[in-house]
């Protein structure tokens, strides 16, 4: 399982040095978040630190995937390592680009190639056709497929609806996060009116694209439900075939927007650089949106400067600093097997479950997890099972345990509810066993 783990995330690292290293192709007058003019493009310093820029990249990508080989042998099923891994995936690869960007910002300054003083043209952008935009018709059928298994099992209910709730969350993103502002490279509004309909048509490909993955996976997950392994090996492959997928539609728009500004920057164009802190972050305080287009590419960034911008900056940098203590929260903390004169107790975190003993029909002490378990809600990670969970012969159970740590206890009440509890204390669910057979 701790192989699976490993292998679930270490495509991410060149997945994203490639994008980065993308940037460093000049697409509408901007290379690795610098605006700069077309006799830049030549230029021997510029070039260098390019090449520089990109040899740095993949160094990092080297050393995100040493890391990972690191932890998968030493630690492979340990959750913090994993998401420290995560965390440190996301911050080293923009660390060259915001060097990189600083390096070009100030070898832009030092030539003088920033826009003339004083030098405004102003584009008629409101003449250029909007476009229909796709119907939320469209995205009712993913709703409806993510839904359909409740007719024949509710075991998976919130699965389910969650799935349905995404694909109108979808067409949200879809209507709500575009904007056509940063589509003007310069004064040619046939360029603009061509960039916009390339973004535009490949933004609503995107959402569709995953609104009906997610209905696949949907169906994909019910026919899974008895075996982990498959469970996860099926949500491996949607994720590459669905990131697949818009990679190719992301390279796509930038191809397009490579060629079309080929020859663009020799006059008048447009640059937003004193917008876009190291590149990345786009601080605006006379911009009243909150969301605003990437420059290259079709994804969509949020203004810093707003207040509710403001607001999820924090919470993004507050997540990314608490992301490596996730592995403790997540499949952390004792799991606690413990016995009274009157009641049974299995704790992890604030779950807790009580069982009279006087409630008691049966319990067994087991070596191995049942035949086929499967989590319909809850908490299933490589050593932490807690929640509602099933297996073919036994039907529905509450379940906290640690797998890796044998044995459990099986408890059915006389109401006919089963629970499955374990210990990661040496000898508790023994001693637990024994107390309840003799009372």
């Amino acid at each position: 399982m701790g192989t699976v783990l490993w292998l679930s995330i270490v495509w991410i690292a060149p997945l994203i040095c490639f994008l980065q290293v993308n940037e460093a192709k000049f697409k509408k007058n901007i290379v690795v978040g610098v605006t700069l003019p077309f006799k830049a493009r030549e230029d021997e310093a510029v070039q260098a630190v390019l090449k520089k820029y990109k040899a740095s990249m993949w160094t990092a990508c080297g050393i995100l995937i040493a890391l990972a080989a690191a932890g998968w042998m030493l630690a492979p099923e340990s959750m913090t390592l994993w998401f420290i891994w995560i965390d440190l995936c996301i911050i080293l690869p923009y660390v060259p680009y915001v060097r990189t960007n600083s390096t070009l910002k100030k070898l832009k300054k030092e030539r003088g190639w920033g826009p003339a003083a004083g030098q405004q043209i102003r584009v008629d952008i409101s003449a250029i056709p909007q476009g229909k935009w796709i119907s939320p018709w469209a995205f009712l059928p993913p709703a409806v497929i993510s839904l359909l298994p409740l007719v024949f099992d509710n075991s998976l209910w919130m699965s389910n609806v969650t799935m349905a709730v995404c694909c109108g969350l979808f067409w949200l993103g879809y209507r709500y996060c575009y904007r056509n502002k940063s589509e003007m490279v310069d004064g040619n509004v046939e360029l603009t009116r061509a960039l916009t309909q390339v973004r535009r048509y490949n933004w609503g490909r995107m959402w569709l694209l995953t609104a009906y993955s997610m209905a696949v996976l949907n169906i994909g997950m019910i026919l899974t439900v008895r075996s982990a392994f498959w469970s996860m090996v099926l949500s491996i492959v949607f994720m590459a075939v669905v990131v697949g997928a818009c990679l190719w539609v992301e390279l796509s728009v930038r191809r397009v927007q490579e060629k079309l500004t080929a020859e663009s920057g020799r006059d008048w164009y447009v640059d937003e650089d004193d917008h876009w802190i190291g590149g990345l972050l786009y601080y605006n305080t006379n911009d009243s949106r909150l969301v605003i287009n990437n420059r290259v590419g079709m994804n969509s960034s949020i203004n810093a400067a707003h207040p509710v911008g403001k607001i999820l900056t924090a919470a993004l940098m507050v997540l990314l600093l608490a992301l490596p203590f996730a592995g403790t929260f997540i499949g952390g903390g004792d799991v606690v097997l413990t016995v009274t004169d009157n009641a049974v107790t299995g704790v992890n975190g604030r779950t807790e479950y009580v069982i009279a003993l006087d409630d008691v029909e049966s319990v067994q002490l087991l070596d191995k997890l049942p035949n086929g378990l499967a989590r319909n809600f809850g908490t299933g990670m490589p050593n932490l099972l807690k929640g509602d969970f099933s297996a073919p012969e036994l039907g529905h159970m509450k379940t906290c345990l640690d797998p890796t740590v044998p044995p459990f206890l099986l408890i059915e009440t006389e109401e006919g509810k089963l629970y499955l509890l374990g210990s990661r204390e040496e000898g508790a669910a023994e001693v637990v066993y024994e107390k309840i057979k003799q009372g």
